[in-house]
């Protein structure tokens, strides 16, 4: 199956998207590199941006007005008029500074309404990243997991019972244990084709557990089944495919983001960057909203 452009704007590095509103019409996207927040009403078809000014990695819908976003001096609240709350730092959680310059990554919410969010070091390939979850009062920032390089896709199973992650450069899948708001337990799920340059990124999950994966390098999102089998592939024209998100009314239309590199790689394609819908036939899950 192939994907066809949905929003041609064109992101230096295009992550993060997820659905919001009342019929999960209007998805939110980040451009990391270029400092800005996207969207676009699957709907409508309106669409705008907000520039941030620092890189930020992800953005997230929060209960009460505005949205999270993980930009360099946050996480913070953010809102559409360009008011900004601040929420605890990463300082905050460790005690300590960051090693060497860090930027978050993905983030998503738990079942329970927390706030999941990664780091990593720019250049990736540092074990400097972690794991981080934020309280959904937002009082309290935890970090949950060390040694990370590039802390990307998370999800959790319909039971809320498995934590699904992806760390890019282990080229793999990893599941946990989830419960009361904690991860155990960490073995491999699935391991990416070695001999491919493809390395897993962002991901999302269907509502019959199937694992929507983003393969950066690889041009394309694979769907893997209960049993690990790829039972679906969608193409992307362009290289760098980073993730993917279930949106509209019936929650069948699958959201691409992509970019035109990082970590001094590029894609000279002439679509490098856009954003990108298909409908593979299934049905998504509503993403959580924070708090």
């Amino acid at each position: 199956m192939k994907a066809e452009i949905w929003d041609s704007r064109q992101c230096n590095l295009g992550e993060g998207p997820v659905a919001t509103g009342q019929e999960n019409e209007l998805v939110l996207w980040v451009d990391i590199t270029g400092q800005r927040i996207l969207w676009r009403d699957i709907t409508t078809g309106e669409s705008g941006e907000w520039f941030v000014g620092e890189d930020t990695s992800f953005v997230v819908p929060r209960l009460g007005g505005g949205m999270v976003i993980g930009n360099d001096s946050g996480p913070v609240i953010f809102y559409e008029d360009g008011r900004r709350e601040s929420l605890p730092t990463r300082w905050d959680a460790d005690g300590f500074d960051d090693p060497m310059p860090i930027r978050w990554n993905d983030a998503k919410v738990s079942p329970n309404g927390d706030l999941w969010l990664g780091t990593m070091a720019y250049g990736g390939l540092h074990k400097v990243g972690a794991l981080y979850r934020l309280s959904k009062d937002g009082k309290v920032l935890s970090r949950m997991l060390s040694d990370v390089q590039i802390s990307n896709g998370l999800d959790w199973s319909d039971d809320g019972k498995t934590f699904y992650y992806i760390d890019t450069p282990t080229y793999g899948l990893d599941i946990f244990d989830y419960q009361n708001g904690s991860i155990s337990h960490r073995r491999r799920l699935w391991t990416a084709d070695l001999t491919l340059d493809e390395h897993p990124d962002g991901m999302t999950i269907d509502s019959e557990g199937g694992l929507w994966v983003a393969l950066w390098g690889s041009s394309c999102v694979r769907r893997l089944d209960a049993n690990l089998q790829v039972t679906e592939e969608i193409q992307i024209p362009n290289k760098f495919v980073t993730s993917c998100a279930f949106a509209g009314p019936d929650l069948k239309t699958l959201i691409i983001t992509t970019a035109k590199g990082d970590n001094g790689l590029f894609d000279d394609h002439k679509q490098a960057g856009m954003t990108y819908a298909a409908r593979p036939g299934v049905t998504g899950r509503a993403s959580v909203i924070f708090g």
